[in-house]
């Protein structure tokens, strides 16, 4: 299967935040959507705005996911063929949008979901219910890292990662110098946040999401290939 990269996207540090890339396919299909599920996402936001996906879930799930970032993650979730990790839940949004693409394509693949604060795990699990996801996510209270660790330990491997716990350099350098560990040959990566203004600008020192992953991850094991929306991918070289 030939993949879609898009190098032409990278953003320089003075462009961050001035624009957000459109959602591009990485996986060939045909159409403008993967499915309905994935054109419903397409349809609640404008531009290059928020999704509000109350609706499509049938229960109102606090997060903040841009058109291209939701549709870069349901399909991700759908076509991968592996196991997938994520790395802060909030309330749940993402991973129910994972879990639904797990879903329409069997439901064949396990998710984890790692959030440090235990009442947002709370709010995750009870979004899944709501949403009647609720049997094809394990949801753990625990550092991102510290997770990653023991993930890497037990000899587990992910074919999709999805990195959303902190906006801080440090716990997201942390990650990316552990990611090689735990990710399947040709998995990918995908960092929110990545494409934010705050990320370049000294007003915000706590910012630092893009140096984070230019620093963290290794050009011998990871390839960019793509920004959509405030999310950059990459992908693990076989």
């Amino acid at each position: 299967m030939k993949l879609n990269r898009h190098p032409d996207s990278f953003l320089g540090v003075e462009q961050l935040g001035t624009f957000f890339p459109p959602y591009q396919p990485t996986f060939p299909f045909a159409g403008e959507y993967i499915d309905d599920f994935h054109a419903r996402i397409g349809s609640c936001a404008k531009g290059s705005g928020l999704v509000n996906l109350d609706e499509v879930f049938a229960t109102p799930i606090k997060g903040w996911l841009r058109r291209a970032d939701a549709l870069k993650l349901y399909e991700l979730g759908y076509f991968v063929m592996g196991d997938i990790l994520e790395l802060g839940s909030y309330h749940g949004l993402s991973t129910c949008t994972l879990s639904r693409a797990n879903h329409n394509t069997g439901g064949q693949k396990r998710i984890d979901t790692v959030d440090l604060s235990a009442a947002n795990c709370a709010k995750t699990i009870e979004s899944l219910r709501a949403a009647q996801l609720p049997g094809q996510v394990e949801v753990t209270c625990a550092e991102a890292a510290a997770a990653v660790r023991h993930f890497r330990d037990e000899g587990k491997r992910f074919a999709f990662v999805f990195i959303d716990h902190s906006h801080s350099y440090q716990p997201v350098h942390e990650v990316c110098r552990l990611l090689a560990d735990i990710m399947s040959p040709g998995g990918f990566c995908l960092f929110h946040d990545f494409n934010d203004r705050r990320n370049g600008d000294s007003a915000h020192p706590d910012y630092g999401v893009y140096r984070a992953v230019i620093d963290g991850l290794s050009p011998n094991s990871f390839e960019f290939y793509g920004v959509y929306g405030c999310t950059a991918l990459y992908h693990a070289c076989s």
